[in-house]
């Protein structure tokens, strides 16, 4: 339910009528959606809501008359499933009804699976001016190019740089390489791929995804860390009781028996009534005077301290509030631009939402930082070449647990961060939840990891053959020299309505370089590409950061790293490589 919503009274019995409650994207701007808004019948001293999702919360009337009329703009940083409601509150912010809610699809721009373009010779070396800060890093061979976007649309790009003759316009939705820049008259301009050029002041410079996938190494991987091994004991006493939980009454009768001898492992321990009891498994407790103890785990050290964490704000514009949750009487204090960084001290849930403190009565919702990737948070793996299966995690952050499944006497004990990869020494589903062990007595929710795991080579693939296995399932990719897995990532594949094809391909054609284009999208110098099906391809998607999750129009995005690793990979076995096998499961 939104925030600030008590039900304390029922509805009027008129309420206002709706007489419109519409949403359509804006123009060029495939991130935001238009709301036009007409409530007829208002009584006096009630006001209306609209929440957009995404923690847009906007109050629209107080005293506004019979009539209310109005045009928003809602704007969302990440692509998804949003859902925009307009509820009626009385004067004091209390909720009385919602009067009209709709379900909302933002989907990111980007490629489609159709049309190619001619090769283009990525620039070794970008020319650069003296005292330009802007370029985010330096020239690498998977990165040839930088990348802008227009800042608003309508913008215009000219034949020679400071000209008056336009050539193009541009705005959002076009993404921009920058091949040359140059000044003129004090002022800087930038030459695009079609070799046209554009104020440098008319763009936004940014950074593409770091994310790199593994090297699989044929020798020398760590040995993976055994298990923590529980407490052990022997039934001393004829026949005992198992209880579902700890204590003797009326209301906890026995549920199964154990006979003399029986050896059993002690999970959990505690006091009741001054007796001790234990726990031998889920809802399955035994008195501890009847159990003789036959072995001790070794000792844990005591982890270290915890230190803040970091993170970077992904929202175009994140509020800052005085306590953690949305509601009426905790408005913004302040703001926070998209790719500031903050420091976290304290996480809170407040109606099922992550809430970060980053100072003295300063919260924000978490949905909208992305943490930083610090040694002193990482629970295992940091440094590996391991073994198939291995695993990405694909949410801002995962709790690592004791033992599997969510329980209140299963605390987190740390957390692991957002791409970190991780070895998968076990896996155990607990109410239809999968878990993995990542390390000694270290186990995360699983529905928030892409595992790459070893695909049996198909027939018709060839047995000294390179070819890649994309598992949509899992939103992995693993790269294969006959039966050798050697490389393993994270990829993004089509949406439910673009799906990726599936089957078995052969590469037939391969681009450096090259733009995507469809209706409302322009993308320039999409590198490393490889179309394996029609407009299908493996290609480097260098405009979203979401690599583990569906994202696209139906090609295989991988990270410009990740692309570029596969690119000149499978070039040595010539035109027609790699083979690529795409499944589901």
């Amino acid at each position: 339910a939104p925030a600030g919503r008590a039900e304390l009274a029922a509805p009027p019995a008129a309420p206002p009528t709706v007489t419109l409650f519409a949403l359509a994207p804006v123009t060029d701007q495939p991130m935001q959606q238009l709301v036009k808004l007409r409530v007829e019948g208002l009584a006096p001293g009630q006001r209306l809501r609209l929440d957009g999702g995404a923690a847009q919360v906007h109050w629209l009337s107080e005293d506004a008359g019979e009539i209310y009329a109005a045009e928003f703009v809602l704007a969302y940083a990440k692509p998804g499933l949003y859902r925009a409601t307009l509820d009626l509150l009385d004067a004091d912010g209390f909720w009385l009804t919602t009067l009209a809610e709709t379900p909302l699809e933002i989907a990111f721009i980007e490629e489609a699976p159709a049309g190619t373009e001619a090769a283009l010779t990525p620039q070794a070396q970008l020319p650069t001016l003296p005292g330009l800060t802007e370029t985010l890093t330096e020239p690498q061979p998977w990165l040839p190019y930088r990348y802008v976007k227009p800042i608003r649309s309508g913008l215009a790009t000219y034949t020679t740089p400071g000209g008056s003759r336009v050539s193009r316009s541009v705005g959002p939705g076009i993404y921009l390489s920058v091949r040359a820049e140059t000044a003129v008259s004090g002022g800087r301009w930038l030459q695009t791929a079609q070799g046209d050029w554009i104020a440098a002041t008319n763009v936004t410079f940014f950074a593409v995804s770091a994310f790199r996938g593994v090297l699989l190494g044929d020798s020398g991987a760590p040995e993976p860390p055994s298990p923590t091994e529980p407490r052990r004991g022997i039934v001393t006493a004829t026949t005992l009781n198992v209880r579902a939980r700890p204590g003797v009454s009326a209301d906890n009768p026995s549920v199964s028996q154990l006979r003399a001898g029986a050896e059993i492992a002690i999970l959990e321990e505690q006091s009741v009534a001054g007796a001790a009891w234990y726990r031998i498994g889920e809802g399955r407790w035994v008195h501890g005077g009847y159990v003789r103890i036959v072995a001790e785990p070794a000792p844990t050290p005591n982890p270290p301290p915890p230190t803040p964490r970091k993170g970077i704000v992904t929202a175009t514009v994140l509020n800052v509030r005085a306590r953690p949750g949305l509601a009426a009487d905790n408005p913004a204090i302040a703001t926070l631009r998209t790719g500031a960084e903050v420091t976290i001290y304290e996480t809170r849930i407040v109606t099922a939402e992550t809430w970060y403190r980053i100072g003295e009565n300063r919260w924000v919702a978490g949905n909208w930082v992305r943490l930083l990737d610090t040694g002193a948070r990482q629970i295992a793996g940091a440094d590996l070449t391991p073994p198939l299966p291995l695993g990405w995690v694909n949410a801002n952050s995962l709790s690592v647990h004791v033992r599997p499944g969510a329980a209140a006497d299963n605390p987190a004990l740390g957390q692991v961060s957002h791409y970190q990869a991780l070895p998968i020494l076990e896996e155990r589903t607990v109410s239809g939840v999968r878990w993995c062990r990542i390390g000694a007595g270290q186990w995360i929710d699983g529905r928030q990891l892409g595992i790459a795991r070893a695909r049996p080579r198909p027939a018709s693939i060839g047995a000294a053959e390179r070819w890649v296995g994309v598992s949509l399932a899992e939103q992995t990719l693993v790269a294969y020299e006959g039966d050798r897995a050697i490389y393993a990532t994270l990829i993004a594949s089509g949406l439910p309505g673009t799906p990726t094809v599936q089957g078995i391909f052969r590469t037939w054609k391969r681009l450096t370089t090259g733009k995507m284009s469809g209706p409302g999208y322009y993308l320039e110098d999409v590198t490393w590409t490889c179309y394996f099906y029609g407009g299908y391809a493996l290609h480097t998607a260098y405009w979203h950061d979401d690599f583990g999750h569906q994202h696209s129009h139906g090609c295989v995005n991988l990270s410009p790293y990740d692309a570029w690793w596969i690119y000149q990979w499978s070039g040595a076995s010539g035109a027609n490589s790699p083979t690529v096998y795409v499944f589901w499961a």
